[in-house]
């Protein structure tokens, strides 16, 4: 099978976007030649796997950046209602990437397209490739478009961004998400015979595939004498996925009993926005108690997990059951620990609670007790060393070589082959 694949963030740039996908292509039983960008505000420290480039082609067009430039670019945002917004800001980016596409398909001989969203641009080059050379074409939602609660616009940007996926999602042969409720949420909108060609793929975990020895670790910063436990959360935080729940929630639990977490200290690793570190709750908890790490390798971060009593996540809050399947979630699972989660009804609550056994495993972000109770029950089960992690039968199901094999599997669909 000779696939030919458009995912904007790759590797070797270091994003959860690269992260999953590149894990994807990597494991895939298929010969792949795989388009991406080269964005610079990310760094090139994908380091999972060293030989990630020998086994997979690549086409790398670099972003030119906006249509506009400078002066202009900035008028041009204020005036122009659709400018740099629909879907995206890779505009330039598509229009520059579609004459390497078509000629490193005709020379490779490639079977099959796939396209990975988010950014929603890679699936707009691979309408258009689609429509030029009628080759199969499988789309992965990686988010909801058009539906994303979390990313608002205008009636108008909708109402763009709506048509725009009306057209990927009719032309497209096989269509994937990472979560029924995903699925359900998009697919709602449509004829019942689109959503025939709709399926679930997952996000998966890969804590084998290392070349050389594991990264010595940097030594914790402030540590408190006595801890035994550590909780970390491992990835960004920024916007509304924000900690102030984890906060609130310590500082509550530090009134009512002062010497509750003498043995506990939780640790963020990864990007934190600074002005989620301003407020009342985090300035008032004891030094050490919580510990900012900042970003490291990737192998680094999951050493890290593997390394952790526990690992928490922390989803933003929503009024109605989150769709959202967060890629640190199965990598947390993969590495077989107990997770907490602060998030909401959904997809991932689930996940937790199925991995857990309980549903005392999650709280929603908005409801601070709740998160107090959570804490409570989880540090219980670190005390009486229940600290492994849930089924073996739930982290296969996200193991990268299934997750792999059923990708080749839905390609094959979207060709019009049988699956074996």
């Amino acid at each position: 099978m000779k696939i030919f694949a458009i995912c904007y963030y790759a590797p070797p740039k270091l994003t959860p976007q690269a992260i999953q996908i590149g894990r994807q292509l990597y494991h895939l039983d298929a010969r792949v030649e795989l388009l991406h960008g080269s964005d610079p505000q990310f760094s090139d420290a994908y380091d999972q796997y060293p030989d990630f480039f020998e086994r997979i082609g690549s086409l790398c067009v670099p972003s030119p950046g906006t249509f506009f430039k400078g002066f202009a670019h900035r008028v041009a945002r204020r005036l122009l209602p659709l400018y740099n917004t629909i879907p995206d800001g890779l505009g330039p980016w598509r229009r520059r990437a579609l004459g390497p596409a078509l000629q490193r398909i005709a020379a490779s001989g490639s079977e099959a397209l796939v396209s990975f969203g988010m950014p929603m641009s890679d699936h707009l080059l691979a309408l258009e490739i689609k429509r030029r050379t009628g080759l199969p074409w499988l789309a992965h939602f990686s988010d909801p478009w058009s539906d994303n609660p979390f990313h608002p616009n205008t009636w108008l940007e909708h109402r763009v961004n709506a048509a725009l996926e009306r057209r990927v999602v009719e032309a497209a042969d096989r269509v994937l998400f990472t979560s029924q409720r995903t699925l359900d949420l998009v697919m709602a909108k449509y004829p019942p015979d689109w959503r025939a060609r709709a399926a679930v793929l997952p996000h998966a975990w890969d804590m084998d595939n290392f070349a050389g020895p594991a990264p010595a670790l940097a030594p914790a910063v402030a540590a408190r004498p006595g801890v035994r436990h550590v909780v970390r959360h491992i990835g960004a935080c920024y916007g509304a996925r924000s900690p102030e729940p984890l906060f609130a929630a310590l500082a509550r639990m530090l009134e009512r009993q002062p010497g509750v977490f003498d043995a506990v200290a939780f640790e963020f690793v990864g990007h934190v926005s600074p002005n989620l570190l301003a407020s009342d709750a985090y300035k008032a908890l004891p030094a050490g108690l919580v510990r900012m790490r900042g970003q490291v390798g990737y192998r680094e971060s999951l050493q890290l997990a593997r390394d952790s009593d526990a690992l928490l996540v922390i989803d933003a809050p929503s009024k109605l059951p989150s769709v959202f399947l967060p890629s640190k979630l199965v990598e947390y699972i993969g590495a077989r620990r107990p997770v907490w989660g602060i998030t909401p009804p959904g997809t991932s609550a689930d996940l937790i609670a199925e991995w857990a056994g309980s549903a005392d495993a999650c709280a929603a972000p908005d409801d601070i007790e709740a998160v107090t109770r959570m804490l409570r029950a989880g540090l219980s089960a670190l005390d009486g060393a229940a600290g492994q992690g849930g089924p073996e039968a739930v982290a296969e199901r996200f193991a990268a070589p299934r997750v792999a094999a059923a990708l080749k599997a839905q390609i094959a669909l979207a060709m019009g082959r049988s699956v074996s």
